[in-house]
């Protein structure tokens, strides 16, 4: 047999969500491996229940099984690991992602190989060379780990190859992530019942050069790469052919370089594909002329990640921002109908009530039509995670709650009732702009 199994460890909880995505990563390694001529099944647990996804397993048999980790997801996947090997115990389990890169020996306890960082060419090389092998454990013996880059291990033998970041050319030469399979009726439901729009994500960037102070990135770190222009359209081809007439573009810079955008812009608007998007921003990364083409070419919402309304928080989250830049960045969008949406957070450490207040005074002066308030997150990787103490890492899985994961010198219930009050300030001054009102 030659059978790789692919697992997001993701169960819908039912939580409201706009932004609810099909898994583009195991996409993209389901997509690589098919390539190589290997049968591939890949299990998104997301509208399944524990019990389902395992029967899928069971009744699949794979010779090797890879499950992706990232911070929320931690929960989930050891407890699938678990439960998998019991039913299919002769399968190899191997995971990757952001915690797995950053933790591998952790991992390495429960996994029999652990992929680091970006593994789109290292875990199908793997997989390919392993499943080819005429004797395998032979294979795994004698295995050269320089071969796949940011492999990991300690069952057999010690085996540690430090990662690598994919090059543009690399990247290009990935296929587009193999979309086929995912529940896209249940997905573009669940966004067209929230939004009105059938929005599926892609990502067009990888990198960001800039070091927020709570902002981790262990994955494709600070080095800025380009997919070409041609990739992305054979990409967007393939999701408008799955029913989706919406991108929610997941780059964390993509307005970052201006060439880059409006090409973009320019070779949406030819094509005329009669899609929306929506994405990240920087406020200070846009001019009105690049905003007014991003209109033309459909986008209709930004989000920006504004944090705070004071100029020493903003340093001490090292965002290189101010509140000059924030108003300006905001106002260039308004100005052009692109529906805004700020991100902020609140209780951040060395901050005062004060500054807390102003915050929340600043979130509602901007005339967002968005804003969305939370507390640190403390994530594995950041700054941020390497000052604090007395973090939780047991339990990242809830959703949509306010709720320190470390010992803060805030009052969590005070928090939550100022975040609930100022949002509901915020859409009774929404509603009255609707109405019309002064």
């Amino acid at each position: 047999m030659k059978k790789v199994l692919l697992v997001y460890p993701y169960f819908y909880t039912g939580a409201v969500k706009d932004q609810l995505f099909a898994p583009i990563g195991i996409g993209i390694l389901s997509a690589v491996l098919k390539q190589k001529g290997l049968e591939v099944m890949k299990l998104d647990c997301t509208f399944l229940t524990m019990e389902e996804a395992i029967k899928k397993s069971r009744e699949y048999a794979p010779d090797i099984t890879g499950i992706y980790i990232m911070t929320t997801l931690v929960k989930n996947a050891l407890e699938l690991v678990e439960k998998l090997r019991e039913v299919n115990p002769s399968s190899v389990y191997t995971t990757g992602g952001p915690l797995p890169t950053l933790y591998p020996v952790k991992f390495a306890e429960k996994f029999d190989y652990v992929f680091r960082g970006e593994a789109a060419n290292s875990f199908p090389d793997f997989c390919q060379d392993y499943l080819n092998a005429s004797d395998r454990i032979e294979f795994v013996d004698n295995m050269d780990p320089s071969k796949y880059p940011g492999i990991f291990s300690t069952k057999t033998r010690p085996i540690d190859s430090p990662a690598t970041h994919l090059t543009k050319v690399e990247i290009d030469e990935c296929p587009p992530p193999d979309r086929e399979g995912f529940n896209h009726e249940k997905y573009q439901g669940l966004c067209f019942e929230c939004s009105g729009r059938k929005k599926a994500s892609i990502m067009m960037t990888y990198g960001c050069p800039f070091s927020c102070d709570f902002c981790s990135k262990p994955i494709f770190g600070s080095e800025v790469r380009f997919r070409s222009l041609d990739k992305i359209f054979e990409e967007i081809g393939d999701i408008v052919s799955h029913g989706y007439d919406s991108l929610w573009i997941a780059d964390d810079l993509f307005t970052y370089d201006a060439h880059f955008l409006k090409n973009f812009c320019t070779r949406l608007i030819e094509e005329d594909l009669q899609l929306s998007w929506s994405c990240l921003s920087r406020v200070d990364s846009v001019t009105h002329e690049m905003v007014m083409m991003m209109k033309k070419a459909g986008c209709t919402k930004v989000y920006f990640g504004i944090e705070s309304g004071n100029d020493y928080v903003l340093k001490l989250m090292n965002k290189k921002i101010d509140r000059t830049k924030v108003r300006e960045g905001v106002e260039v969008f308004r100005r052009n109908g692109i529906e805004c949406a700020g991100f902020f957070i609140v209780g951040y450490p060395g901050e005062t009530i004060d500054t807390i207040e102003e915050t929340f005074e600043f979130a509602l002066s901007l005339g967002l039509d968005e804003i969305s308030f939370n507390v640190p997150y403390p994530l594995p990787g950041s700054k941020l995670f390497e000052r604090v103490s007395g973090i939780c890492d047991d339990d990242w899985t809830f959703e949509n709650e306010t709720r320190f994961l470390y010992k803060s010198e805030f009052d969590e219930t005070w928090l939550k009732k100022r975040i609930l009050e100022t949002q509901e300030t915020f859409e009774g001054l929404r509603l009255s702009v609707i109405r019309g009102m002064p």
